[in-house]
Order: C-alpha cells, then sequence, then structure tokens
C-alpha cells in the first residue's frame, strides 16, 4: 500500500510539472506576453506633464476632459490615500508603478512632479485565457493527467487480471501455476506471496501422493505375509501354528509402527505452528538421548561429543530438536561400525550441530533425495533398509521450522555426516 501510494503520488505530481511547463511554454510561444508597460509608462509621463504647470482645479477639469476622449479612465488621488507599502514609496519616487485590481482591470500609479497629486489609470485587462485556444490546452492538460495516471494503472490492472486469471485456473496437478511479474511491479509482494502460497500447495499434494503410494505399497507387503501366514494355519501343528501367529504379531506390530509415522508425518506438515524458541544446553540433551539410546540398544556404539560452543547456550524448540537429534542418533546407530561423533559448534551467526557415523556413507548423487518422504536407499551392507522413509524428511521440515537447514556433507571417516544449522535470531514462518 506505501509503495503504490508513494510511486502513484510521485508519478503524477511529475507528470503535472512536466505537462503543466510544457503546454506554458507553448502558450508562451503562441501569444507572447504584449510588451506594453514602456507604452503605458510614456503615455502616462506624456499626460503627467500635461498636468504639472495646471492648478489642482485645472488638474481635474483636464482630467476630465481626457476621460471623454480616452479608453482608459484617469483620476487623481491624494498619496496619503495610499498604504505605506513598498509601491508606494516607488510612486513617492516618481517610478511608474502598475498593479491589478481584479481580472479584468490594470491600475497605473504615476505621482505629478513636485505635487501630492497622483495620476492613476485604469485601463482594461485583455483577459487571453479566455480564448478558445486557452481553454483548448486547458482541456489538454486535464486529458494529460488522466493519460498519465491510466498509464501508472494500466501495468497494475494486467498484472491483477493475471493474478486473478492464474487463481481460477488450476493446474493440472491441482496447484495454480506460478506468475512472473516484474520486480518493478506494485504487485510484486503480493505474486511473491501467491507462488509461494502456489509452491506449498504443490508440495502438499506431491506428499499427498506420495504418501498414499506409499501406504499402499507398505500394507500390502505385511498383508500378504499375514494371508499366506493365516493360509498355514489350517496345519495343526502346534509349533507351526505358533510359529505362524508370531508372524502374524510382527505383521500387526510393523503396520502399527507404520501408522503411527504416518501420523506422526502428517502432524509435521502442519506450518502454521509458532516456535517456542528458548536458551538452553545442547550438551546435556545430547547426554539424555545417548542415554535413552544405550538403554533401548545396549551393544549400541560408541557416541563421542566433542563441544566447540565454548559452554555457550542454544536457542531453539527444543522439543522439536529433540526429535531432529535422536532420529539422526538413533540413524547413525543403525549403519555405524565403531562410534559416532557429535560436534557442536556456535559462530557469529548460526548454530550447528554436526553427527557423523563411520558406515558405508551415502553416495553425492543420493544426498539430497534421501530427505524426500518415503526415500529409503539400498545398502549392500544392509540390503534390507529399516524404517519407512519419514524421519529425514521431518528432519529437514524441521530444520525449514527455524530458519535454518539440514544437509550431507563430506565425512572425515569415510560414512555419512550430516550438518543442522540454524540462525540465531528467530525467522519468520514465511519468508517474504
Amino acid at each position: 500500500m506505501n509503495r503504490a501510494f508513494i510511486s502513484l503520488y510521485f508519478f503524477i505530481v511529475f507528470s503535472v510539472i512536466v505537462i503543466g511547463w510544457g503546454l506554458d511554454k507553448f502558450w508562451e510561444k503562441l501569444y507572447p506576453a504584449p510588451d506594453l508597460e514602456a507604452d503605458v509608462a510614456d503615455l502616462i509621463i506624456l499626460l503627467e506633464q500635461d498636468l504639472v504647470p495646471l492648478s489642482a482645479e485645472q488638474q481635474q477639469a483636464r482630467i476630465e476632459q481626457h476621460n471623454q476622449h480616452l479608453h482608459n479612465q484617469l483620476q487623481l488621488i491624494h498619496i496619503g490615500d495610499l498604504a505605506n507599502s513598498s509601491a508606494t514609496q516607488q510612486i513617492r519616487a516618481g517610478e511608474v508603478v502598475s498593479a491589478s485590481a481584479d481580472a479584468d482591470r490594470l491600475i497605473w500609479y504615476k505621482r505629478i512632479a513636485d505635487t501630492d497629486q497622483v495620476l492613476v489609470m485604469v485601463s482594461p485587462n485583455s483577459d487571453q485565457t479566455r480564448s478558445p485556444v486557452y481553454s483548448g490546452l486547458l482541456i489538454i492538460f486535464y486529458l494529460g493527467i488522466a493519460l498519465v495516471v491510466f498509464l501508472w494503472v494500466w501495468p497494475l490492472s494486467r498484472d491483477l487480471s493475471r493474478l486473478e486469471k492464474h487463481t481460477r485456473l488450476v493446474g493440472k496437478d491441482g496447484a495454480p501455476d506460478q506468475i512472473a511479474v516484474a520486480p518493478t511491479s506494485t504487485v510484486f509482494t503480493l505474486a511473491n506471496a501467491f507462488n509461494r502460497m502456489a509452491k506449498r500447495i504443490r508440495e502438499l499434494i506431491n506428499s499427498h501422493k506420495e504418501m498414499t503410494y506409499a501406504v499402499s505399497h507398505e500394507l500390502r507387503t505385511p498383508l500378504a505375509r499375514m494371508k499366506f501366514a493365516l493360509a498355514m494355519v489350517d496345519n495343526h501343528d502346534d509349533a507351526k501354528v505358533q510359529k505362524q501367529l508370531d508372524s502374524i504379531h510382527q505383521d500387526v506390530m510393523e503396520m502399527e509402527n507404520l501408522i503411527s509415522a504416518l501420523l506422526s508425518y502428517a502432524g509435521f506438515e502442519q506450518e502454521s505452528q509458532q516456535l517456542d524458541r528458548r536458551d538452553g544446553f545442547m550438551h546435556d540433551l545430547l547426554n539424555e538421548l545417548c542415554a535413552r539410546i544405550y538403554r533401548d540398544r545396549p551393544d549400541a556404539v560408541a557416541i563421542h561429543i566433542r563441544d566447540e560452543s565454548g559452554g555457550q547456550a542454544f536457542n531453539c524448540e527444543w522439543k522439536l530438536m529433540e526429535c531432529v537429534i535422536l532420529n539422526l542418533l538413533q540413524n547413525a546407530a543403525r549403519f555405524a561400525r565403531e562410534k559416532i561423533q557429535v560436534e557442536l559448534r556456535i559462530t557469529d551467526t548460526e548454530f550447528q550441530v554436526a553427527i557423523e557415523d563411520d558406515g558405508p556413507g551415502i553416495p553425492p548423487e543420493q544426498r539430497a533425495r534421501v530427505f524426500e518422504s518415503f526415500v529409503r536407499l539400498y545398502n549392500e551392507h544392509k540390503p534390507q533398509p529399516s524404517g519407512f522413509g519419514l524421519g529425514l524428511a521431518i528432519v529437514k521440515r524441521i530444520m525449514k521450522w527455524h530458519g535454518g537447514d539440514a544437509t550431507f556433507v563430506d565425512a572425515r571417516s569415510g560414512g555419512a555426516r550430516i550438518l543442522l544449522y540454524w540462525p540465531k535470531q528467530p525467522m519468520p514462518l514465511f519468508p517474504s
């Protein structure tokens, strides 16, 4: 709103100045102002010289005589009747002074030498502003202002129409297409917000499709195993029946875990929440999470923490950050051979947490893909990937909420090294 107001205001003011100046110059060239002052001054001086040798009564009679033959009207007044002003001082000095009484009359003053009498001549003002040409130029002026306002409004109307068209038309994937607007456009910020909305809608639609495909695929496998196990239950061998029931129980647990993961991921799809960022110590959180991992998996590899933050506090949403780091530690524990290295660092502008394992690592060409939903990479050391491919997608989303990111970088141990970083100052949830 402020940008549109300032732009329109200065555009109109500049246009008024340019158009008005141009038409004024054209008018002066078409009707140059007549140089009447010298002629009138000469006439008044001649009248003064005619009145100087006469007495007061004779002067008044001569004035009346001249008024009968002149187009201009003459009269005599006492200089004391004039207001004390700079013009009056000029009249006292004997100069010819002109003044405009109204739109139709011009008044000329000349003091009669060696007297206190002032000769006043009133002449009609030839007003050329009433001519048809002047009226035409005035119409052109207002039409010019209307034209420049139209030239300013037309791009705005065009961009708004395009925005309305893109809003009405839905792409083949169910989301509106991106709209391209010049940075100089008044609706540039609105178009950017629209494009972000369209991008978010497309992401949600793609995520919905991926979830639908993944659920149908993931549920088909345990259901097939359950159907096969139930078919084998017809055998009356109690040991085999119990084995098949145990297999069905495991499949049910796997389906339950899948549903829990899907519900968790669906919850993280909502980007409407506001982060409750607080100061705290990341080293304490890591100690607690390591203890939890060792309780669940006593045979887990060693986790080493190197704190390079100098004991400074980290600022984040701790509940979400706990989910991120626990997910990454459990992921690293699955593939690590001997140890997991966790590094904490605080720079001038951001917080950093790096988690590295000495496992097989991730090929550089696949590092960006693993953050997508339901993506699980095949590994020759573990050909049956565990999990459902949602953990890293959740990690990526949480770090985006913090205004940062999660990315895989080269590891010194040859394994996988993921770097988490986010700015010290809270970022808006929807950046502009």
